[in-house]
């Protein structure tokens, strides 16, 4: 087989920046350094090209439009019409051997699993996220719902599916998808980029002197940073010293913000907002340990930073974290909704300078050896050739119409789906408000 032409599809990629869009542009340029030759098909964006040629990545973006649902979807939802011709003409123009789609989110670049199927050309999907069950009632109503009308068919649709933790793998076999199609091929770090080192730039800068806990990530419910400030006057009773910085902005913050205030911890919790690449990787260097709480992850690329970067890691024990994360080796695991476990493990590690260190070392060399963009991108290679050397499919035409049509039909009424949410939570809310006013005391 020659050099491979590998066509990844993805609605949003760099320069926006996310947990998806990180893995795309980090996957497609250690492909790219291996010999491939590395197409991405994408939302225009503003104030980016409509072509590019990005670490040895052929970038091609097409007209979108971005819809803002924060409560339901914290990215902008994009709404690309022409995408299915865009993807035909490309394809034209260069013969890709593979076409690989990133999300199964966006109702109009599924259309590359549909197109791969009429062209007779094999097709990945890569499985960032499981089911959308767990964290919060309305994501898990509106998710569900979502999967039912598009995402089951796409995932059962696709050649091959490719997940980035065990626990996802396992958990999308709810939806009936064979775990023979599925392969495990996990998120990967430069560890060249993210390091150990020296310096107090960050800590200056926002006047930090003592214990710097770290969180990274979106603002959001998911990420369960309310159970993290209720953990707080716990862990400053430990070390009173401690400062808590939240990296990061979405629909909860200003939630956030309020829930610092209210318990009196506004001189111990720090909001630098979003970061740059640069400042982010000074706060992992400085930090003295990095905490996520989530109510629901795969594999978060965050806690593969500061594994890279040779710190302690404190997490909740939501989907594939534990992949991560081996309790007593690299860090503690803790139940999910547990202030008062995240408290303990947490002081367990910023009182023991000892601990910090050891764990810190064995962060390093885990994702060193393990999780190396190099590795991740090789295995993904040798997925891509088995897939067309094993693809003898014939033209087809009416098994994907009906996906077509359905993901067409979404995206036209893209523009009043926001409306229709908002009425379908509030009916839904009145029916189950005892069960919500529970769940939602804390968050």
């Amino acid at each position: 087989m020659g050099k491979l032409k590998v066509l990844i599809a993805n609605a949003l990629f760099h320069p926006f920046s996310g947990g998806v869009e990180k893995h795309t542009l980090e996957l497609a340029a250690a492909m790219a350094r291996q010999g491939v030759e590395v197409h991405v098909i994408t939302g225009r964006l503003a104030g980016t090209k409509e072509e590019e040629t990005l670490r040895g990545i052929r970038v091609h973006r097409i007209p979108c439009t971005e819809l803002r649902i924060p409560r339901y979807y914290p990215p902008p939802m994009i709404v690309a019409p022409g995408f299915y011709r865009s993807l035909q003409e490309l394809d034209a123009k260069h013969d890709f051997d593979v076409i690989h789609l990133q999300d199964r989110w966006f109702p109009d670049f599924n259309l590359a699993i549909a197109y791969a199927k009429r062209a007779c050309k094999p097709n990945i999907v890569t499985l960032h996220n499981a089911r959308p069950v767990g964290i919060a009632p309305h994501y898990t109503l509106v998710g569900g719902l979502y999967d039912s009308l598009v995402g089951k068919r796409v995932l059962r649709k696709a050649d091959y599916i490719i997940s980035v933790s065990k626990w996802a793998a396992g958990d999308i076999g709810h939806y009936g998808i064979p775990r023979s199609k599925i392969t495990v091929i996990r998120n990967g770090i430069d560890a060249k980029v993210f390091k150990p080192g020296s310096g107090k730039s960050f800590r200056r800068k926002h006047g930090i002197t003592g214990r710097m806990l770290l969180f990274v990530g979106r603002v959001i419910r998911q990420k369960g940073l309310d159970y993290l400030v209720a953990a707080m006057p716990e862990i400053l009773c430990a070390t009173p010293d401690t400062k808590l910085v939240i990296i990061g902005r979405g629909n909860r913050l200003e939630h956030v913000r309020k829930r610092v205030k209210k318990l009196g911890l506004e001189n111990n919790v720090v909001f630098p907002g979003f970061v740059n690449e640069r400042e982010l990787k000074a706060a992992l260097r400085e930090c003295d340990a990095f905490v996520l709480p989530s109510l629901w992850e795969v594999l978060p690329v965050s806690i593969l930073e500061a594994m890279a970067s040779g710190k302690p890691i404190v997490c909740t024990d939501a989907g594939g974290n534990r992949e991560l994360v081996q309790n007593g080796f690299n860090g503690f695991v803790v139940p999910k909704r547990d202030p008062k476990a995240l408290a303990h493990a947490v002081a367990r590690v910023l009182r023991d300078e000892k601990l910090r260190k050891k764990m810190g070392r064995n962060s390093r060399r885990k994702a060193v050896a393990e999780f190396s963009w190099n590795r991740i991108a090789a295995l993904t290679i040798d997925l891509y050739r088995n897939a067309v050397a094993g693809c003898k499919r014939a033209p087809t035409t009416n098994g994907t119409a009906a996906l077509a049509r359905l993901s067409q039909e979404l995206s036209h009424r893209k523009l009043k789906f926001e409306n229709y949410l908002e009425s379908f939570e509030t009916q839904w809310k009145k029916l189950f408000k005892t069960s919500l006013d529970q769940r939602g005391r804390l968050e």
